[in-house]
């Protein structure tokens, strides 16, 4: 009877946990994308090339805290000579 109760509780457990982590897994990306990151820094007057696309791909992090843009988003936009302050705002877009 106590093997058969351990057992229940061990299969209940492991869905609960199953249903919290499946939402981490299969999480998506918001929908802000590249896209959004070239046209602000084509607004602000930028030559939107080859090397600001492939900054611009690399997705920003949404967190509780707000959005975090991606270092090698920032970084590829300002070796592209994109102001740092643009590059920012730019890569929380994207």
């Amino acid at each position: 009877m106590k093997l058969q109760r351990t057992k229940r509780l061990l299969s209940v457990a492991s869905v609960v946990a199953a249903a919290g982590v499946l939402p981490l897994i299969s999480a998506t990306p918001a929908s802000a994308d590249q896209g959004a990151c070239t046209k602000y820094l084509a607004n602000k007057g930028y030559l939107v090339g080859p090397k600001v696309k492939s900054a611009c791909a690399n997705p920003a992090l949404h967190t509780p805290l707000g959005v975090v843009p991606d270092f090698d988003c920032t970084h590829g936009l300002r070796v592209a000579g994109v102001k740092d302050q643009h590059a920012i705002d730019a890569c929380k877009r994207a």
